[in-house]
């Protein structure tokens, strides 16, 4: 029995120790990092199948460009639409109105950026021939896993 409940403590002893060490005391997480690096190692996977010409490859990177520059637009305006809604929040009387105002607002532009990642997975796919546009369905991530991407991206967000 004395066996057992010394096994028992150093196993707990050893998990927490473990748990500790795992990231240091104020670190912030990152989440979605990992995430991130699987995706763009796999988008390499994918652009290497498609056997892409070398105008097929401009065309993309002008749209990843254009997209880009649309995402930091769309990211700063929810970033801005949130902390508006924190300054309501921390105002010594609520209006009701104007904070449901604040969430439509951040909603809003949660799904303009919904929108603009959809409309550019499809432009991509309109610049493929349909041989490669077989090989895209098969391969690339799935809309619901960027929509879990952005999830977790929405949620370091609001976690700093």
């Amino acid at each position: 029995m004395k066996k057992i409940t010394l096994a028992m403590v150093l196993i707990l002893a050893f998990g927490f120790t473990a748990i500790s060490y795992s990231q240091p005391a104020g670190t912030p997480a990152k989440p979605g990092k990992r995430m991130m690096m699987m995706n763009r190692m796999h988008k390499m996977d994918i652009f290497k199948k498609l056997n892409l010409t070398d105008q097929q490859k401009d065309k993309i990177r002008d749209l990843r460009n254009d997209f880009q520059k649309k995402m930091i637009d769309l990211k700063a305006n929810l970033q801005k639409s949130r902390l508006d809604l924190k300054d309501l929040r921390q105002q010594s009387k609520l209006n009701r109105s104007d904070v449901i105002a604040a969430v439509e607002k951040i909603n809003k532009d949660r799904d303009a950026i919904s929108l603009a990642v959809a409309n550019h997975m499809l432009d991509i796919y309109e610049v493929l021939t349909p041989e490669q546009q077989k090989i895209w369905k098969d391969n690339a991530p799935k809309f619901n896993m960027m929509k879990r991407h952005f999830k977790m991206m929405n949620h370091g967000m609001m976690c700093r």
